[in-house]
């Protein structure tokens, strides 16, 4: 289905136990870049994740079959800088979507490893996003986090916001409405626990609304306690790009997120636990 370049990806042991971060100890982060046709935004889009104030990550950069420079530009940049080390690279040979991109990448990944998804044409907003980040998931309680963006170059409101603590007492996610947009962070270990067939319409993965179709579920399971809302600016969302889905896709987003909401919402984890 694809071919990998640059390091290859392994399966990883997973053991017995909790996924989370105990405190004071190092939160290891992957930062997954499903991207397609970016060749005009993919370095700024590499350089504000590789030039992080913070050591413990290593990028997954999934080129999607890309038609133009895309694949070339990111192969040059990473020999240039020697991040071989740093970044993996995923080369399609046909084209799968983002959501397929990452469910099938996500799956390989260490599940005690928080991941971090950046769209390819989209940059995080500052060098100490993961510093902040991690600082919210020493607290040993935290599974998920969620917001805060701003668009470039045209501004647009964030629909982000704090979830109403009744809406998670009851589970309620999937009635209220949409406020849980980028920058999107979680255990790998958490989405682990998503089925792949939910992922999915008449067999095959959403091609828009991906991030509703994954967040509801990764919300639902985290409900108790154990995901956070942060209204610093931590993502620079990308407007400009003629294919956006809002853009090309809208009635169809619509659709799709109707359908998802209909679906039959998951149960709150009291822990989270390694599966074998």
């Amino acid at each position: 289905m694809f071919q990998r370049y640059l390091l290859p990806l392994f399966f990883c042991l997973v053991t017995t136990g909790s996924l989370c971060a105990k405190k004071g100890e190092s939160v290891s982060f992957a930062i997954v870049i499903p991207s397609y046709n970016n060749e005009q935004w993919c370095i700024g889009n590499l350089e504000s994740c590789v030039k992080q104030d913070y050591s413990d990550f290593t990028i997954y950069y999934i080129d999607d079959c890309s038609t133009d420079q895309t694949g070339p530009l990111v192969k040059a940049y990473i020999k240039t800088n020697h991040l071989e080390k740093k970044c993996i690279v995923i080369h399609n040979n046909e084209r799968r979507g983002a959501l397929a991109n990452l469910d099938s990448t996500i799956r390989m990944i260490d599940p005690k490893k928080v991941v971090v998804t950046v769209d390819g044409d989209d940059k995080l907003s500052n060098p100490y996003v993961l510093k902040k980040l991690a600082s919210i998931y020493k607290d040993g309680s935290i599974w998920m986090t969620y917001g805060n963006f701003i668009s470039e170059p045209k501004k647009y409101p964030s629909p982000c916001r704090p979830i109403p603590e009744s809406i998670a007492q009851n589970n309620a996610f999937r009635s209220f409405p949409w406020v849980c947009s980028q920058l999107r962070t979680f255990y790998a270990g958490l989405f682990h626990k998503i089925k792949s067939e939910d992922l999915k319409v008449e067999g095959q993965y959403f091609p828009v609304s991906g991030d509703v179709a994954f967040s509801f579920p990764l919300l639902e399971m985290a409900s108790k306690g154990h995901f956070r809302f942060i209204p610093d600016i931590l993502y620079i969302y990308n407007v400009s790009n003629p294919i956006n889905d809002f853009r090309e896709r809208r009635e169809l987003q619509i659709r799709y997120n109707k359908l998802i909401r209909s679906r039959r919402p998951y149960l709150p984890l009291e822990t989270l636990l390694a599966v074998s």
